[in-house]
């Protein structure tokens, strides 16, 4: 008899799960009124992911009328049933106010529910609610606590964040060895951020012993990947012939990236390369209004290259 239950509980789990996996599916491809049915077949006995599931499409209006009071109220089932993810939109739900009256304390103990539950969108938007103290008390060290548990399951943005907690020593305290090896995981998963920093040290010297071609390396895939500081400096490096052979042209070019997106000290340098023609063939009218962006911005050293210009200009 024990086996025959045991097999009929198996095959209920079983059904269970293909039927909540068929609604997820749906709700991935966006086949909302499939996923509905199957979700409120599941929520009717019970089952917790269920009920997020159709908090979330009650709250963004999928295939049901949108509304947040009806979200809400699916999303404290499902939390009452112990399931993470629904502390965390509860939480965020309190956060912002939406559908419910706006509660710091109940959305920061939602989020924390889920947090502890190792729910990493939560460990993630506790850590930058503490970290900003915009809309609680500013708390470095419990922000770096978060930081920690996301990086941990690989958030890049929580990695990069750490490490600069780490390098700062602004929460648990300084430590520049576990920094960089944030730094450099967060790195090599593209965050661009995490690439410019790390070139930046390399390039430096100071914290981590000097590498040039290594700095040039990651500040070309922070540049290829549009961060203007990052073109800036790669076009610095390629000036001076640090780590690479000198190529003004070259160099010319990454300036011009970086000051067409409106960086005033590239357009400060791509306004000299005119004025002297190095790197660029020589235009003086070109070179006045690129250093014209960089004075509307209060570029000092500009306008007195402008000034210098029209000086010339006179004799």
């Amino acid at each position: 008899m024990k086996w025959f239950l045991a097999l009929g509980y198996l095959l209920i789990s079983s059904s269970v799960f293909a039927t909540l996996n068929n609604g997820i599916k749906a709700y991935e491809r966006q086949e909302y009124d499939q996923a509905l049915a199957e979700f409120k077949t599941l929520a009717s006995v019970g089952n917790a992911e269920a009920r997020y599931y159709l908090g979330l499409m009650q709250k963004n209006g999928y295939a049901m009328p949108q509304d947040p009071g009806r979200a809400l109220g699916w999303f404290k089932k499902a939390a009452s049933q112990g399931y993470a993810p629904a502390y965390r939109e509860l939480g965020k739900m309190y956060l912002s106010g939406d559908g419910v009256k706006a509660d710091i304390e109940a959305a920061i103990d939602a989020l924390t529910d889920a947090a502890e539950k190792g729910d990493e969108p939560a460990q993630m938007e506790l850590a930058l609610l503490y970290n900003s103290g915009e809309k609680i008390e500013k708390n470095p060290a419990e922000a770096q606590r978060w930081f920690e548990l996301a990086a941990a399951q690989g958030n890049v943005q929580a990695q990069y964040q750490l490490a600069n907690a780490l390098y700062e020593g602004s929460g648990a305290g300084k430590n520049v060895e576990q920094a960089l090896k944030w730094y450099q995981q967060a790195a090599a998963a593209g965050h661009v951020d995490a690439q410019y920093t790390l070139a930046y040290l390399y390039m430096d010297g100071q914290a981590i012993p000097q590498d040039y071609p290594r700095a040039f390396g990651l500040f070309e895939q922070a540049a290829q990947a549009g961060n203007r500081n990052a073109q800036y400096m790669l076009g610095y490096m390629l000036d001076q012939g640090m780590g690479v052979a000198k190529n003004s042209k070259v160099a010319f070019d990454w300036y011009l990236k970086a000051a067409q997106q409106g960086y005033d000290e590239a357009q400060l340098i791509v306004g000299y390369m005119y004025f002297t023609g190095k790197g660029a063939t020589k235009n003086a009218a070109l070179a006045e209004d690129w250093l014209g962006k960089a004075v509307a911005q209060g570029n000092a050293k500009a306008q007195k290259l402008l000034d210098e210009m029209h000086r010339a200009a006179k004799k």
